[in-house]
C-alpha cells in the first residue's frame, strides 16, 4: 500500500512538473483592434470587423482562430494571430496574441518571433508570401516549424477575408468534376508526359552554391484517380491508402531523389513536414505524421530508384481534387556558417483524361 502510495505521489508530482514547464512555454497578449489597423470605428462582420476612418472604410481586421483554426504549430496549438488589412489588400499590422511554442528550447527569445513577424505589415497577399522569398526566417532560423505554420495562418486568412470582401477573385463555381475511376495501365513515361507526375528539380546553382548537379530530384501528383495512384503505388498500397480516406478526403504522393530531401527532420520532432505544403482556392494545407505513410519505391514500370517517398493525406472537404493546386517546396541550406532558406513552387492540374463529365 505505501508503495502505491509513493508511485501515485511520484505521478501527481511529475505530471504537475511537465503542465508547469508547458504553462511557461504559454504566451498570451492583450490587445485592441486598433493595434493592427488605424481606424477610429470598428464594425463586427461575420468573420472580421470592417474598420472605418471618417467615415470611410479603410480596411479589415479578424482573427486567424475564426479562419484557420486548422493550422496548429510544434506544441499542437493554433497560434492565434490578429490582422489588419486594408481595402487594397496590404497587411497593416500582425500581432500573435497567443502562442505555447517552445521555442526557448533552441536558444530563441520571444523577440526573435516577433521581428519575425514585423514582416509582414505591408505585404500583399496578392503576392505569395513565400518563406524564403518574400518572407525572411532569418530571425526565427531554428523554428521552422513555426515559422511555415505562423505563415501560413497569416496567409490563409488574410486570403479567405479578401476573397470575401472581394481584394481577391474567388472562385467561380462550376459544375462539379468528377475524377475518372476507370484504370488504364500507364508507364512512368506516361504519366510525366501526361502531366499526371509533375517534376521539379533544384540544382546546387540555384540555391547558389558551387555545382552543377541536381541537388533535389522530387516528384508529385494525385494519388486517388486509379489510372495515377494504382499504377505509382501498385495495388496493394493503393487499395490501402484508398481504405484510409474518409469521405471528402484526398491524398497526394511525393517522391525525393538526391542529396536534399523535402521531408527534412521536422515532422520527427514536431509532427509537422515543415518543408513543403499545397495551396489551393487561397487555402493552404500542411501535412502531419498522421497523415503520412512511407513509400520506398514506385511501381510504375521504368520508374526510377528513390530515396525518399511518402503518400500524404489531404485532411478536410476544402480541397478539390479537380481543381489546380500549388506546390510549394522550402529548402534550407548552409552558406558558411548562415541558414539560408529558398521556396519553390509547381503548379498542378489534373489532365483532363483523369477527369469525368
Amino acid at each position: 500500500m505505501k508503495k502505491l502510495s509513493f508511485f501515485l505521489v511520484l505521478l501527481l508530482s511529475i505530471t504537475s512538473l511537465v503542465y508547469a514547464q508547458w504553462e511557461f512555454f504559454e504566451h498570451r497578449y492583450k490587445y485592441k483592434l486598433s493595434d493592427v489597423l488605424k481606424a477610429d470605428r470598428f464594425i463586427k462582420k461575420d468573420l472580421y470587423w470592417e474598420g472605418y476612418r471618417n467615415g470611410k472604410v479603410v480596411g479589415y481586421v479578424f482573427l486567424s482562430k475564426e479562419l484557420t483554426n486548422d493550422l496548429v504549430g510544434y506544441s499542437g496549438k493554433h497560434m492565434e494571430t490578429l490582422i489588419g488589412m486594408d481595402t487594397e489588400g496590404r497587411i497593416t499590422g500582425v500581432k500573435v496574441i497567443y502562442h505555447s511554442e517552445p521555442i526557448v528550447l533552441i536558444g530563441l527569445k520571444e523577440d526573435n518571433y516577433k521581428r519575425f513577424i514585423k514582416q509582414y505589415p505591408g505585404k500583399s497577399i496578392k503576392s505569395p508570401l513565400k518563406l524564403g522569398k518574400d518572407i525572411s526566417m532569418d530571425a526565427i532560423t531554428g523554428a521552422t516549424v513555426t515559422a511555415m505554420v505562423q505563415n501560413a495562418i497569416i496567409a490563409g486568412s488574410a486570403r479567405k477575408v479578401a476573397s470575401k470582401v472581394g481584394i481577391l477573385q474567388a472562385r467561380v463555381a462550376k459544375k462539379k468534376r468528377k475524377l475518372s475511376t476507370r484504370y488504364v495501365r500507364m508507364t512512368w513515361e506516361e504519366l510525366l508526359r501526361e502531366g499526371a507526375v509533375k517534376n521539379l528539380r533544384v540544382s546546387y546553382r540555384d540555391l547558389g552554391l558551387k555545382g552543377s548537379e541536381v541537388y533535389l530530384d522530387l516528384y508529385f501528383g494525385l494519388v486517388v484517380p486509379p489510372s495515377i495512384g494504382r499504377n505509382i503505388l501498385g495495388q496493394r498500397a493503393y487499395r490501402d491508402i484508398m481504405g484510409r480516406l474518409k469521405e471528402g478526403e484526398s491524398a497526394i504522393f511525393v517522391f525525393g531523389r538526391g542529396k536534399g530531401s523535402f521531408k527534412g527532420s521536422g515532422y520527427a520532432r514536431g509532427g509537422i513536414f515543415d518543408r513543403f505544403n499545397i495551396e489551393q482556392n487561397n487555402k493552404v494545407f500542411v501535412f502531419r505524421d498522421k497523415d503520412y505513410r512511407i513509400i520506398t519505391g514506385i511501381a510504375a514500370n521504368g520508374a526510377p530508384d528513390i530515396k525518399e517517398g511518402g503518400v500524404f493525406i489531404v485532411r478536410g472537404k476544402e480541397f478539390d481534387p479537380t481543381m489546380p493546386f500549388k506546390f510549394t517546396l522550402t529548402l534550407p541550406y548552409r552558406v558558411g556558417a548562415k541558414k539560408i532558406f529558398k521556396s519553390f513552387t509547381v503548379e498542378y492540374r489534373l489532365p483532363e483524361r483523369f477527369l469525368e463529365e
